[in-house]
């Protein structure tokens, strides 16, 4: 990879198994496929219900109150992955709120729960971000 004049990172090649190969070896590239996300979402729970931007999501349902299951467009390769997420209001208040896995995940679902971090009240929020990290199938 190289550093370009604008701040991105040009790549000689990606070949198609996912290995970036190229003249510079300074850098380990290995980390920018086994590092990246490979799910992400942000979702709007409070008003619409809705996904507001995504890489790798093919839909949302919202379960109950603070209870959302989010569903892969491809399937990750095992349950061993990570997930992560945070959940804003929408306004400012004095406590946090968080987005964590509230049930077994599946390779084509996370089951995430949204509550507020003081007593762990479940609440529909605003603005929710899910993040994945793991390998896809």
């Amino acid at each position: 990879p190289r550093i370009m004049a604008n701040g991105t990172i040009a790549f000689d090649t990606l070949s198609t198994s996912g290995q970036i190969t190229g003249t510079a070896k300074s850098v380990d590239t290995d980390y920018v496929v086994n590092g990246s996300s490979k799910v992400w979402c942000h979702l709007d729970l409070k008003t619409e219900n809705t996904i507001d931007d995504s890489l790798n999501v093919a839909s949302i349902t919202d379960r109950a109150t603070g209870r959302v299951t989010v569903t892969y467009t491809n399937a990750m390769a095992t349950v061993n992955y990570t997930s992560l997420g945070s959940a804003f209001t929408g306004t400012s208040t004095n406590y946090s709120s968080t987005a964590t896995p509230d049930e077994a995940r599946t390779t084509t679902t996370v089951f995430m729960a949204t509550s507020i971090t003081n007593n762990f009240t479940l609440a529909d929020y605003q603005d929710v971000d899910i993040v994945n990290h793991g390998d896809l199938a």
